[in-house]
């Protein structure tokens, strides 16, 4: 009977509302505080209601609890959700079976070193799942707590007062690490689908707050920015660097300057290659027509060449033998010198020629 009485004393006692209550300050109000949430009756009428999901709202006055949203568009407004020590249990000691409901329930907390780890955390991806939240500074509640994650509530922030543990110096602000709200706030969006929403910034300390990206993405603001530009800047990097290697796989010798690019990249037709230098510029200007229509077009040149060359000069000594020279007022008549059957087998090795090319 008397242990009886004492665990009743010790339960009343985890509850009971701080001998000394300073109301919660605006620059304080942020994600990640932890606050007192005073008696029901200490507070205006339905001045706590749910931000999220529904349910009746009780069980919860006379508790600590953690900022999860200060939304910008209700900056008197904070959502909340509740620490609790469990009645003086652990975890595993309060749902230890291994049915479905008491598994669920174990997924609505995760605790507050220096409570137990979460009993569902016995290997490195579970404890990445069920997360031991930590508070900065080294602090520590009055009790070992757990965050219940599961049920979000809302209420006007002046209405809260200051944490406190007679266990600390007094005046020191309660709020958990950035890494511990971070993953916070990213378990309670896979378990409710609650997001934070855009965040209030005090102008008084220019507090860096979360919005629910950051907690998905597990960065603030700042960080998020500064991974797009690193990002970027890697990006540009690597575009660099393949274009660095595109030029060097592709030099045929040291001492040359000019290499030969993949022709797949430049045009459809990967038989050609283009000639270009280190800067990317074009030495010659572009073929008007293809390279094999030209070396047609040459061999068509060479055979015209060949046959019509002895009829050309066949027709140059005609012509000669009819042209007139003016020497002073006169004309002369050039005579052919040639007899006559050196121009028959001319003309026989013409039409040879002809009718060869014509074949």
């Amino acid at each position: 009977m008397e242990t009886s009485n004492t665990a009743q004393r010790e339960l009343g006692s985890r509850s009971k509302t701080p001998k000394v209550q300073v109301d919660a300050k605006d620059a304080d109000a942020f994600q990640g505080c932890v606050f007192w949430l005073p008696c029901e009756e200490e507070l205006p009428s339905r001045a706590v209601r749910r931000a999220h999901g529904k349910g009746i709202v009780e069980g919860i006055y006379g508790h600590p609890v953690v900022v999860v949203s200060r939304p910008a568009e209700e900056s008197h407004i904070v959502h909340f959700q509740l620490i609790s020590s469990l009645q003086g249990k652990t975890l595993a000691q309060l749902y230890n079976k291994s049915n479905e409901f008491h598994v669920s329930r174990r997924r609505w907390y995760l605790p507050v070193a220096p409570a137990p780890n979460h009993p569902d955390a016995t290997s490195k991806m579970t404890r990445k799942r069920f997360p031991t939240l930590e508070l900065a500074d080294g602090a520590t509640l009055r009790w070992k707590s757990y965050v219940n994650i599961r049920h979000v509530y809302k209420v006007n922030w002046s209405l809260l007062k200051v944490y406190t543990n007679p266990e600390m110096p007094t005046g020191h602000r309660y709020r958990f690490e950035r890494e511990s709200t971070i993953k916070l706030l990213a378990k309670s969006k896979i378990l409710t689908k609650y997001e934070s929403g855009l965040q209030y910034q005090s102008p008084l300390l220019k507090i860096q707050v979360m919005s629910p990206k950051e907690a998905g993405l597990q960065r603030p603001v700042q960080a998020l920015e500064r991974s797009k530009s690193e990002q970027e800047s890697k990006r540009t990097s690597k575009h660099a660097t393949r274009e660095g290697e595109l030029r060097r796989s592709s030099v045929p010798g040291a001492a040359s300057t000019t290499s030969l690019v993949d022709p797949g990249i430049l045009s459809p037709q990967s038989v050609f290659r283009m000639p270009i230098n280190e800067n990317y510029e074009i030495d010659d200007p572009p073929r008007k027509i293809p390279p094999d229509i030209e070396v047609k077009m040459a061999a068509t040149s060479s055979v015209q060449w060949l046959v019509w060359r002895p009829a050309d000069r066949l027709l140059q000594r005609v012509g000669a033998g009819f042209a007139r020279n003016q020497i002073g007022q006169s004309f002369q008549t050039v005579a052919i010198r040639r007899p006559i059957h050196q121009f028959w087998v001319d003309v026989k090795g013409v039409t040879a020629v002809t009718i060869a090319s014509v074949y």
